[in-house]
């Protein structure tokens, strides 16, 4: 804690963020971005749990199937850009209070669209929007957090993300149990248990939009569009609110940034979105740049694409009667291949068995990357994101020989838990670009990862039926190629140091 004896003194940025104190407004901030990744990933995830029942009572083909699970993939990738040059350009904060409400309402209508083609449309629209929160909720909470916690918030942040198809199936599990079918003359639309579900996880976007009214734009953001006495409030805001001490006794009296004050004069988009993209892929962010991008590549083209088939893989061993002395691939072979006639009964369509077994993938994920939160800071980022790529890879080299059926499930979900260099990756982004360019890094982030895991997963379905060891040794093959992109990650000793001489090259002595 700080004590209420402020220093009066000009002070550098991470020291004036250091002497607001660590308290409930961090973690206030924390629960708040916390809860706006959460709402993004449900209104991207959460076709994956009610598509069967969804498909029963719109009698979709598999073809509409498959496009409604792309199109929240698609409104990441299409809208992403846009608001990582927002959050750059207007704050992190203000692109949150647009976008969310917006995602939060449109999340809401679309569960009650009548048929296939409006819901398609108001989910791309949806996700379009919420997908602010990725570009600029991970800035805005590693630019208002001291330091010496910031990774271990990233961390913590990041579970969020995984903690989404855990949220769904605990809140499903008591909905699908009801039968209720409601007809809504003026919709001509069948109001079924899945709606309900829907509408009960758009929850985290009003409260985390909500909350988000109550804190303040990130300090770093306002010192880098010169706007100095506005910075100063937010930080006598956030000592106050952190140590209880009234706002005068923080008393410093100015606050500078090591880094240029870059204020754009284009007036063309095209020439604002180079010009706030083009210095990630230049010396001397390119090196770090294109490792970052191909650590992300790496990790989400394997587990985006396999988690989609988590339900039906670990559904394929409790159910089948030949699991024993079979192989990952070979239990994956006979369950792909084995096409069931669907049930009428769209209200049970969806087995309680696939939502037990996604609850403990998603919920052994979560505790996790908590435990890895509070190890990091002693590890280290790159030590850490090096024992993840190795755990990861030698969990895929078993899995393809191994024959004990629950040992295959837990190697399986092992592999797929190297998307845990999440918050390493983003740390990293944050870390070592300048403050007018992390929007930007972070969203291009989500862009990379969710951009090539909607192609894994097309890859996956394809090959996985009559191809699956070949497949699954290219994967292994990949992950292992991040292990070696990652030996070329700055050490955390000199990570600052380069950051510092990035920003040296470009700063003004103040």
């Amino acid at each position: 804690m700080t004590v209420c004896d402020g220093f009066s003194k000009k002070t550098s940025f991470e020291d004036a963020l250091d002497l607001t104190g660590f308290g409930k407004y961090n973690v206030g901030m924390l629960t708040s971005c916390c809860l706006l990744i959460l709402a993004m990933y449900l209104d991207i995830f959460g076709f994956s749990v009610v598509l069967p029942a969804m498909a029963c009572d719109m009698n979709l083909d598999t073809a509409q199937q498959g496009m409604l699970s792309a199109m929240p993939l698609i409104g990441v990738l299409v809208s992403s850009y846009g608001w990582g040059l927002c959050a750059d350009t207007i704050g992190r904060r203000k692109s949150l209070l647009i976008a969310m409400p917006l995602a939060f309402v449109l999340s809401l209508v679309s569960t009650m669209a009548p048929d296939y083609a409006s819901l398609a449309v108001i989910k791309l629209f949806s996700v379009s929007f919420s997908s602010a929160a990725n570009a600029a909720a991970f800035v805005l909470l590693a630019e208002s957090v001291p330091a010496r916690h910031r990774s271990r918030f990233m961390f913590l942040m990041a579970s969020a993300t995984m903690f989404t198809q855990f949220i769904i199936c605990v809140f499903a599990l008591p909905i699908f149990k009801l039968t209720f079918s409601i007809h809504i003359n003026l919709l001509n639309m069948e109001y079924r248990p899945w709606r309900l579900l829907l509408q009960v996880i758009c929850l985290p976007h009003g409260i985390g939009t909500l909350a988000m009214v109550f804190l303040k734009e990130s300090p770093k953001f306002l010192l880098s569009k010169d706007r100095s006495d506005e910075a100063l409030e937010v930080f006598k805001s956030i000592y106050a609110s952190n140590t209880g001490c009234p706002k005068d006794s923080y008393s410093v009296m100015h606050v500078y940034l090591d880094e240029t004050i870059v204020a754009s004069t284009e007036t063309s988009m095209v020439k604002r979105v180079w010009n706030q993209t083009a210095p990630l892929f230049k010396p001397p962010l390119l090196k770090n740049s294109a490792i970052l991008y191909y650590l992300l590549l790496c990790a989400y083209m394997t587990s985006t694409g396999f988690t989609m088939f988590v339900p039906t893989m670990t559904n394929a061993y409790f159910t089948g009667k030949e699991t024993h002395g079979r192989t990952f691939c070979e239990v994956a072979s006979t369950s792909t291949s084995s096409h069931k006639i669907p049930s009428i009964d769209c209200n049970h369509t969806i087995q309680p068995l696939a939502l037990y077994a996604t609850m403990v993938y998603s919920g052994a994920s979560t505790f996790l990357m908590i435990i890895l939160s509070f190890v990091a800071p002693y590890v280290g980022k790159k030590m850490m994101t090096l024992l993840i790529f190795t755990v990861s890879s030698l969990a895929g080299i078993l899995l393809i020989f191994i024959k004990i059926p629950m040992l295959s499930i837990a190697l399986f979900f092992i592999f797929l838990y190297v998307a845990q260099i999440l918050a390493n990756v983003n740390t990293y982004l944050v870390e070592l670009n300048p403050t007018h360019l992390r929007g930007m890094a972070t969203c291009l982030s989500v862009v990379v990862a969710r951009g090539f895991g909607f192609f894994s997963v097309h890859i996956i379905a394809s090959l996985l039926g009559d191809y699956c060891t070949p497949m699954l040794s290219g994967y292994i093959v990949l992950v292992m190629s991040g292990f070696l992109a990652a030996i070329f990650l700055p050490s955390d000793s000199k990570s600052n140091k380069e950051q510092n001489q990035i920003v040296s090259r470009e700063s003004e002595n103040p």
